[in-house]
């Protein structure tokens, strides 16, 4: 092989050392323009997974939500907002008196009280009449009363 290389003049070299660079050249872009592709189709695969996602998300939160605002069985609503904001909130005590439903529960500070009752709030999908907040010496208590 380097017999045949030494006999070749240096015209007939560079003829065959740019013929292979072109050719390396077009094999690397070929790669390059393959994974490009690969990656444009499957970042718009991973966005219709993402969107189909979300849709049957908020499908499932418009149903569960729907069931729970319909609902007037007292355990049901308890069961759902426990599940919901377990390690978020204590001594949860639901009652419903005179047509009107009472949701009491003791959070860690004001603003994790004000946020949760905004999320029971749009959860139960119910009117909201009154909000009571009070701080205890080591909590905050949160009634919440619905019609």
């Amino acid at each position: 092989m380097n017999n045949l290389l030494n006999s070749l003049n240096k015209r007939e070299k560079n003829l065959i050392f740019i013929a292979l660079f072109l050719i390396g050249i077009g094999v690397l872009s070929y790669f390059i323009n393959n994974i490009t592709t690969n990656l444009n189709f499957s970042s718009k695969q991973l966005d219709k997974a993402k969107s189909d996602y979300e849709y049957v998300v908020s499908k499932a939160e418009l149903l569960g939500n729907n069931a729970l605002s319909q609902s007037s069985n007292i355990e049901e609503i308890e069961l759902f907002i426990r599940n919901l904001l377990q390690d978020s909130i204590s001594d949860l005590i639901i009652v419903e008196e005179d047509n009107s439903l009472m949701v009491s529960f003791k959070t860690n500070n004001l603003k994790e009280s004000i946020s949760i009752s905004d999320e029971i709030a749009f959860r139960l999908s119910r009117e909201l009449s009154n909000i009571y907040y009070s701080k205890n010496a080591k909590d905050f208590t949160t009634k919440l009363v619905f019609n």
